[in-house]
C-alpha cells in the first residue's frame, strides 16, 4: 500500500514539474514575440507617429520628468550624442537601480533626434512602446529608461 502511494506522489510531482517547465517556456515565447514587435500596441505607435511630425521645434534640453532624479536636466543643443545610464562614464547619469550601466543612446541625425536601446536588461520605451531599433523622437516624447522618464524640451 505504501509503495502505491509513493508511486502516485512521484508521478504527481513529475507532472507538476513539467507543468512549470511548460509555463516558463510559454512566458519566454510571449516575451520574445513582444520584443520582436509582433504585438505592438496600436495606441502607442499612433502616439509616436503623432508626436514626431507635428512638433518641429529644436530640442535644447533633456529633462528627467519622473524618477529618482526628477527635475535634473542637461543642455543638448550643441551635442550630437548623449549616452544615458547608471554608470559614471555616461553623459547623462541616472540614479536608477533599474537602468543598465549604459542603457540608451540619444543621438542627432540632421535636425531629428533618435533613441536606441544599448542591449539593456529592462529595455527602453518611447511613449509606452518598447523599442528594439533606433526610434525617432520629437520634442515632448517620453523616453522611459528603467524607472526614469526623460523628455526632450525646447
Amino acid at each position: 500500500m505504501d509503495s502505491i502511494v509513493l508511486q502516485i506522489f512521484r508521478i504527481g510531482l513529475l507532472l507538476l514539474l513539467w507543468f512549470f517547465v511548460f509555463m516558463a517556456v510559454r512566458a519566454m515565447y510571449k516575451d520574445v514575440r513582444l520584443a520582436a514587435g509582433v504585438q505592438t500596441s496600436a495606441p502607442a505607435a499612433a502616439r509616436r507617429a503623432a508626436v514626431v511630425p507635428g512638433r518641429r521645434e529644436a530640442a535644447k534640453q533633456l529633462t528627467v520628468v519622473d524618477g529618482p532624479l526628477k527635475g535634473s536636466h542637461m543642455s543638448v543643443g550643441s551635442l550630437e550624442e548623449v549616452v544615458m545610464g547608471r554608470s559614471p562614464e555616461c553623459d547623462f547619469q541616472l540614479g536608477d537601480d533599474f537602468a543598465s550601466g549604459r542603457h540608451a543612446r540619444l543621438f542627432r541625425r540632421g535636425s531629428d533626434w533618435f533613441v536606441e536601446d544599448l542591449d539593456s536588461r529592462n529595455g527602453t520605451f518611447v511613449d509606452g512602446g518598447r523599442i528594439d531599433q533606433p526610434e525617432r523622437v520629437g520634442v515632448g516624447s517620453d523616453i522611459k529608461v528603467g524607472r526614469t522618464t526623460v523628455r526632450l524640451v525646447p
